[in-house]
């Protein structure tokens, strides 16, 4: 069976991690029913982190709490951001 081309293409990336993070992201990986991390698990792994990442707000809580910028910083939904944000802004009036 011929093997048909991703609709989005690729690219190899080489990444190095501390042995103890690399010997972590196996476990969680490894399938029983395989007895191996299973083919493109960490490619998958990796574009669920990044998708998260990217789909993400931030916001740095420094102007409420009178702290160094990026000293706290907060992730989520821009929903949960925006609502954060709100309740913020509503205590300091």
């Amino acid at each position: 069976m011929a093997k048909h081309p991703n609709v989005v293409p690729s690219q190899q990336l080489n990444v190095a991690l501390p042995l103890p993070l690399y010997l972590q992201l196996g476990a969680h990986l490894y399938s029983d029913l395989e007895g191996r991390v299973p083919h493109g698990g960490y490619s998958r792994f990796l574009i669920d982190l990044l998708r998260g990442f990217f789909a993400a707000k931030h916001l740095d809580l420094a102007p409420y709490l009178q702290s160094d910028p990026g000293a706290f910083v907060v992730s989520g939904s821009p929903e949960a951001i925006a609502a954060l944000t709100a309740t913020l802004e509503n205590r300091h009036e």
